[in-house]
């Protein structure tokens, strides 16, 4: 039911607190103008007459027009229209049944309507009015007939009675209307903390999404660091193998004889080099005679000496003679100097001495 009659009720506000006194008179004024269209006509009809009928569309017509301009934004306007006619509704029953003042009391629902439909220091305005309002009345009539009824009695009672509800109703207004504007202000704090807070999510979005951006360059240039690492230490290890070779090339001369020439100094390294080399070598070939040219060595001490027969030691068992080949003279003074045991190899003067030997 809300639903369908909530685009009745919509209309043009500047502010929350006019909105809500805007709804209020439209929703008086259109519940007004039903309760006419119904139940007034259903009594009028019970006495149908020209005059009833004139008034009921009169008042149909102003309480539309107040509703028509609550929606265009025009409140207090509407407002007025609402409370006039109702104060000229109370007044009127002097006029209508001048026996009885107990009509004038109706000038209550101006107070009422003012408090619910006006900013709280205009109910002074209507109070004013009222009052204004009852003294023209009572000085309109003849003193006689105000003794009669006693009315000047009952209008000093409902002075007090009007002033004591404008009092009332002034400050329930004005609570409510500071309630408004200190919840009004709340909300706009609200509003711009959760415009802050959105503005916080964002930056901080941003920030992940930047560091996340940086995070993975990193991890990118660290693999690719990585795979350079990788790809310089294959190249190391290559390097090492050729070193290896060249350190303790072997070198076949036919299918029986392999010639390792060895150049520089001869050290624990180079021995387990030499070794190796030789040892894979004469398992590839199956080579007799391993012929070792230290020729281009300038010092063998005894443990490059225990070294080579270490070398010659194995390749025996493989099978293979080692001739030691281009002792020099200082070599062979340093060897016999050191005592070393070279029997189990056979040396030559040179390399070609060595191959002769063997051809």
């Amino acid at each position: 039911m809300i639903k369908y009659l909530a685009p009745l009720i919509t209309m043009q506000a500047r502010t929350p607190d006019e909105q809500r006194r805007g709804q209020i008179l439209v929703t008086l004024s259109l519940g007004t103008v039903v309760i006419l269209l119904t139940i007034g006509i259903l009594l009028t009809l019970f006495q149908p007459t020209p005059g009833r009928f004139i008034n009921l569309g009169l008042a149909t017509l102003v309480f539309a027009t107040a509703a028509w301009l609550g929606r265009k934004g025009f409140v207090t306007a509407g407002s007025y229209v609402l409370i006039v006619v109702s104060g000229i509704g109370a007044l009127s029953g002097m006029f209508l049944n001048p026996n009885s003042p107990f009509n004038l009391f109706y000038l209550l629902l101006s107070i009422l309507l003012a408090s619910v439909l006006l900013r709280p220091n205009q109910i002074w305005v209507v109070l004013g009015l009222a009052l204004a309002a009852l003294g023209g009345v009572i000085l309109s009539l003849p003193s006689s007939q105000r003794a009669i009824i006693s009315l000047d009695l009952a209008a000093a009672h409902l002075t007090v009675l009007l002033t004591v509800s404008a009092l009332i109703t002034f400050i329930g207004a004005r609570s409510l209307a500071t309630a408004l504007e200190e919840a009004r202000q709340l909300r706009q704090q609200a509003e711009a903390a959760n415009r802050r807070l959105a503005e916080l999510n964002a930056d901080l979005e941003r920030r992940v999404i930047e560091r996340t951006a940086a995070l993975e360059r990193l991890t990118a240039e660290q693999q690719a660091t990585m795979a350079q690492l990788q790809a310089a230490l294959a190249a190391q290890q290559q390097l090492n193998q050729q070193i290896i070779n060249l350190s303790a090339p072997m070198i076949p001369i036919n299918d029986e004889t392999l010639v390792t020439p060895i150049i520089g100094q001869l050290d624990q390294t180079r021995i387990q080099q030499l070794l190796q080399a030789a040892l894979t070598a004469i398992e590839q070939t199956n080579a007799r005679v391993l012929v070792i040219d230290v020729t281009g060595v300038a010092i063998i001490d005894s443990h490059a000496a225990a070294g080579l027969l270490q070398v010659a030691q194995a390749a025996r068992l493989m099978g293979t003679v080692t001739v030691l080949a281009g002792v020099r003279p200082e070599v062979a003074q340093t060897l016999v100097s050191l005592g070393a045991d070279l029997s189990a190899i056979r040396t030559a003067a040179t390399l070609q001495a060595a191959l002769a030997m063997r051809s």
